[in-house]
């Protein structure tokens, strides 16, 4: 009963605890630009998830995607990086569509308009419009994915920070990009970057995809570079199209998992005999920071739902350790009070339980107005419940 009582506390706390006018659902939203590169209007497309509403102190990052003139490919990877966010599997970001009207001259290795039209014009919209941060992924497709691969290996790879290639045209204008990669690769020069990319294995745009892919692999392991990090899967099954959106789900969890501790990667700290979560935190963050000179802190409400989830499976240490780190970050969600004082008490740490639990009681009584009254009502019967039975 206790277990089911406080699903429903963790629940409501999400609607009761945000104002009105953050608690909506995603937005979409279109931007017309007056282009100067091109010398016409442009349309850029807006994913805005429900996370970005919820948590108002967070920037997100942003995710750029090629062929939004699509409107099908559109919804299909803007609809999975909502649910993505909204999951905690990944970084908090928003997508980015950029419309194309002439995808083969854009794309192409020997055209930089795109390039100019992104760094002049598109990212200065975003980011001052947006609450995100400079950290930039692309994501393109089959000839979408050929200018990824170009941005990479040129004068201009810093235009983002992560880059996804699904089933990419890499051999494009005689090897002009696998060309530019081994000479890069060879001088041994920092570059900072994650780089995915994948391909089906039926028809002869996979198999020419995947052979490209390939050989780029073979570049990076005979030219090792410490600061690239370098995914690709071969997705058995897949043609041309139907590995586009396994492809965009796993690009983006290997993608985040480079800068970001997510719950994989906390399991595996929780398991480790000698170093606490917060150390081993402490010491991935900062790895990832003089690799890619970025790494992603987690929000107290992805904390929260890893502590939750650890309490749930029975490791009441590692959910104690998550609980306390989101206090000593300041946080004040009498829901986690509880839930740690819950956990002293599974740890036999009565006296620790007691204090939890007048701490979540003082608590709900300085939250009280901003509480719905059923919810307040129900947790104060909880908390009073446990201090008599705990001698309090």
């Amino acid at each position: 009963m206790k277990t089911v009582r406080l699903l429903s506390f963790t629940l409501m706390l999400l609607c009761c605890l945000l104002p009105h006018g953050l608690a909506q659902e995603s937005t979409s939203i279109e931007h017309i630009l007056d282009s100067k590169v091109f010398g016409e209007q442009r349309r850029i497309k807006v994913f805005l998830p429900k996370r970005y509403f919820q948590d108002t102190t967070q920037s997100l990052i942003s995710t750029y995607i090629l062929d939004a003139q699509s409107d099908d490919y559109w919804r299909m990877v803007s609809g999975n990086i909502g649910y993505l966010v909204k999951n905690y599997s990944v970084i908090p970001m928003i997508a980015v569509g950029i419309v194309s009207d002439n995808r083969y001259e854009e794309f192409s290795p020997d055209s930089d308009k795109l390039q100019k039209h992104l760094e002049q014009e598109v990212f200065p919209l975003i980011e001052e419009t947006y609450r995100v941060n400079s950290f930039r992924i692309i994501i393109g497709h089959s000839w979408g994915g050929a200018f990824v691969g170009n941005c990479l290996f040129s004068k201009k790879h810093d235009l983002f920070d992560a880059y996804m290639g699904i089933s990419p045209g890499l051999d494009a204008e005689d090897d002009i990009i696998l060309t530019n990669a081994k000479r890069i690769l060879k001088k041994g020069k920092p570059i900072g970057k994650y780089m995915y990319c994948s391909s089906g294995d039926i028809g002869y745009r996979e198999e020419e995809s995947l052979g490209a892919i390939r050989q780029l692999d073979s570049l990076l392991t005979v030219y090792p570079n410490a600061h690239v990090t370098w995914d690709y899967e071969a997705l058995e099954g897949m043609d041309h199209w139907s590995c586009v959106l396994p492809s965009i789900n796993n690009g983006l969890i290997q993608c985040s998992r480079n800068y970001f501790a997510d719950q994989q990667q906390m399991e595996e700290f929780a398991q480790h005999p000698s170093l606490s979560i917060r150390e081993q935190i402490a010491k991935f963050n900062a790895h990832k920071e003089h690799t890619f000179g970025f790494s992603f802190e987690p929000s107290l409400g992805y904390l929260r739902f890893v502590a939750d989830d650890f309490r749930e499976q029975g490791n009441h240490k590692a959910a104690k350790e998550l609980y306390l780190l989101m206090m000593e970050r300041g946080s004040k969600d009498v829901v986690c009070y509880f839930n740690l004082a819950q956990t002293y008490e599974k740890l036999e740490e009565e006296a620790l339980a007691k204090e939890s639990y007048q701490q979540t009681a003082k608590l709900l009584e300085e939250q009280k107005d901003s509480l719905k009254a059923s919810f307040y009502q129900a947790l104060k019967e909880a908390v009073e419940e446990n201090l008599k039975k705990l001698g309090g």
